[in-house]
């Protein structure tokens, strides 16, 4: 076994020798790296040493992290590990845009511990200060709903937006003994309030001639089709019919849910006609797999943390380059393309859109 600072330095050499001709300047570049459950002072700091390093050799325009950052436990380790991992992943002068993960808020743990309480629970006001501060001033968010982790950011020299979705955007409340009413662990939801900012802002691109966008969410928005899919999002199918008539150019409107799910939305999108969605990228099932849905293709990317989930996923180990898993992605516009270069363990895609 060769010396992992070496091997990392091979596998960096590899991927510029290899995309130093399809990242270009007319192209859509970045990183994209999820799950990497990340304990303080782990290995997941050399795969963010190596995104620094490919942020200064490539004309990377953005990183996005899909959430899932660290491990879950006593509240002081993870806010320390989150804190780690985001500052190391955020180093480079690339904007670091961060999607919240099931496991973010570690009420996984009071659960477990059966503590009666919510005491080790990371609250969104806390997320928002750990994982966003490096896109605040630059991303817009929802001036109704300012403790929502959703958001997004504008490429204008790549006529592209990048969507980043909160899936477990659920109310933050207390039973009468002090849990959570629910945990983002497993109450996987879209809000009424982030669904309407989806339709009347977010995709809202009238006077953007030739505009696209790019939406990233740690689950996928809808489960038809994924592999490693467990629990259906609470309004996942209406928030898919908004990205649906956005790629159309229509209309549509849906009102229901329950309780503190429900949702009244419309969207109309006839004005500004058929719009452009590079892919729907997620994390959170530990697996690579293309599912098109109406044309638009859900991506998910392998776990970065050094685990194998499946059987026939792909061996992992420590000290390896297979230690590692994250993707350098090119979008290709005249070609509707999108090269997906894979570092350590699993394969590189091509993906069409």
């Amino acid at each position: 076994m060769g010396d992992i600072e070496e091997i990392y330095s091979n596998l960096l050499d590899i991927a510029v020798q290899e995309l130093s001709a399809c990242l270009t300047d007319d192209t859509l570049n970045f990183v994209f790296i999820t799950d990497l459950h990340h304990r303080k002072g782990g290995n997941m700091l050399r795969s963010a040493t190596m995104i620094q390093q490919v942020a200064s050799l490539l004309p990377l325009d953005f990183i996005v992290c899909g959430g899932d950052i660290s491990i879950n436990g006593p509240k002081s380790e993870v806010i320390a590990a989150q804190k780690e991992i985001v500052e190391a992943l955020a180093a480079s002068d690339a904007p670091l845009l961060m999607v919240k993960g099931n496991h973010d808020d570690n009420s996984i743990y009071d659960y477990e511990l059966h503590s009666g309480s919510a005491a080790n629970v990371v609250y969104p006001d806390e997320s928002r200060g750990i994982t966003l501060a490096p896109v605040q001033g630059k991303a817009k968010f929802n001036r109704n709903h300012p403790s929502g982790l959703y958001y997004y950011m504008d490429f204008p020299d790549k006529k592209t937006r990048v969507i980043v979705l909160d899936c477990t955007d659920i109310p933050y409340t207390h039973t009468d003994n002090g849990t959570l009413t629910y945990n983002g662990q497993w109450d996987y939801a879209f809000s009424n309030s982030q669904m309407n900012w989806l339709a009347d802002e977010a995709l809202a691109l009238v006077g953007k001639a030739g505009w696209r966008v790019l939406l990233a969410s740690h689950i996928a928005i809808t489960q038809d089709g994924i592999f490693g899919a467990d629990h259906s999002v609470r309004n996942g199918s209406a928030l898919w019919g908004i990205v649906k008539a956005f790629r159309e150019g229509n209309c549509f409107s849906s009102e229901g849910g329950e309780g503190d799910f429900t949702y009244q939305v419309a969207a109309d999108f006839s004005e500004q006609g058929k719009g452009t969605v590079l892919s729907c990228l997620f994390g959170h099932v530990h697996h690579d797999q293309i599912v098109f849905r109406d044309e638009i293709p859900m991506v998910s990317s392998l776990n970065a943390c050094t685990h194998k989930e499946f059987a026939d996923s792909p061996e992992r180990e420590e000290g390896t380059g297979s230690e590692a898993a994250f993707d350098i992605m090119a979008v290709d516009f005249e070609q509707s393309r999108i090269k997906a270069y894979r570092v350590g363990a699993g394969q590189h895609r091509m993906i069409d859109y």
